[in-house]
């Protein structure tokens, strides 16, 4: 059975580690795939990724080729114009509209082209323009088809309830998540919707966290959005340094569009001596100093924005992979991986809660103890990548 993927990025560009260490999952299983991303960079950060070149095919978003298909097909089939009409009927404001008419010419383009490739199944990883793309796609081809959602996708509601209809079925990849996206489309296709976690590969031998060494470090790996919480850890950070807290260094590993916003609050806050900004830091060198026990403790300060929230971050995952304590927030699907002692959930948005966290942690090598092996325990049972990513691969081939 040959499948196609459709990605946003992966596995091109810097963001996606999650989707395109699964797809590296799908690859050592053996499956036959194929990926096209919507938009890919022309880059591959990841040194992983290069893995997934070889199944790969990079096409721009929009180029003559797909004009030319756009027009060619636009008087020889009416299911063109069928899915235009659904396009406009389903898309609920003009800027979802203009998203999915963007994405329009090359998922025309992709269903000529994949008639040659014997597709089985078609699964898009995201509900909004990707799914858009996988669902002209089928509807040109009449491939079976599937989706992941994740987290903002599910808010957005890009023609969901759609979707949903006419998919094989929809993977979410949370509990939380699941309950989100009954309350939009309601539970008419709820036999559809299946949780099956994203997941992380979980060394067999993996060592306790030894004392720290120096410094005491704190890592928050993840973009820099609003829905990340990175301003109340810079806070939280303040609250400890006003204490008399200076043993320790916290690193930003990530980019986006409040790098300057937060540059300026840890300048303002005086902090420049213990938040670092570096930069998207390469998986691979993530997972290393995982590994080498450099990091001390993954804090994700995540909040509810009006727009997002998280889903179960793979970030914490990986660091509960190699006994690394995690801190998050009651937000999302967070819950769902830090119970039981797992990891410590503070509220969002609490600065003072979290630096009282922190320093708990900081000052009890047992608790750092106890959270490493309960949140490695969690990931073994929970989030392995290679059971995960079995359970999805069966679905596709029902």
């Amino acid at each position: 059975m040959k499948l196609l993927f459709i990605t946003a990025q992966t596995p091109w560009g810097k963001g996606e580690t999650f989707i395109f260490e699964e797809l590296l999952e799908v690859k050592n299983q053996g499956a036959d795939f194929l990926i096209i991303p919507r938009n890919p960079p022309k880059e591959v950060f990841h040194k992983e990724a290069k893995e997934l070149l070889e199944n790969s095919i990079w096409l721009p978003l929009i180029n003559f080729k797909m004009v030319i298909s756009l027009l060619r097909i636009l008087f020889v089939s009416f299911s063109f114009w069928k899915i235009l009409g659904v396009l406009v009927k389903y898309s609920r404001n003009p800027w979802i509209l203009i998203k999915n008419l963007a994405v329009f010419p090359k998922g025309v383009f992709i269903a000529e082209m994949i008639g040659r490739e014997n597709i089985e199944h078609i699964h898009a990883h995201w509900g909004s323009t990707t799914a858009t793309m996988a669902y002209i796609v089928s509807r040109l081809t009449s491939i079976p088809w599937s989706f992941t959602l994740h987290r903002w996708d599910i808010k957005e509601n890009n023609m969901l309830k759609e979707k949903v209809r006419l998919a094989k079925f929809v993977r979410c990849i949370s509990e939380h998540g699941k309950n989100e996206l009954f309350q939009i489309i309601g539970k008419d296709y709820q036999e559809k919707i299946k949780v099956v976690h994203m997941g992380v590969k979980t060394p067999i031998d993996v060592s306790e966290s030894e004392e720290p060494k120096g410094f005491f470090t704190i890592v928050t790996p993840a973009n820099l959005l609003e829905v990340k919480g990175h301003k109340y850890l810079i806070e939280a950070c303040f609250n400890l340094v006003r204490q008399g807290i200076k043993n320790f260094q916290c690193f930003f590993y990530g980019d986006g569009p409040l790098r300057i916003k937060l540059e300026s609050l840890i300048g303002e806050k005086k902090l420049t001596n213990f938040v670092k900004m570096p930069g998207v830091l390469p998986h691979e060198k993530l997972i290393k100093m995982y590994k080498n026990k450099e990091i001390d403790v993954v804090v994700l300060p995540s909040i509810i924005t009006k727009i997002e929230h998280e889903g179960i971050p793979v970030s914490l995952m990986e660091a509960m992979a190699y006994r690394i304590p995690v801190i998050s927030t009651n937000t999302g699907g967070i819950p769902e991986l830090l119970s039981n002692g797992a990891g410590i959930i503070v509220e969002e948005k609490s600065p003072k809660q979290l630096a009282e966290i922190i320093l708990k942690i900081m000052k009890n090598k047992n608790l750092r103890k106890e959270l490493a092996e309960r949140g490695y325990q969690k990931v073994q049972k929970e989030f392995n990548i290679k059971k995960n990513t079995k359970t999805l691969l069966e679905l596709m081939q029902k």
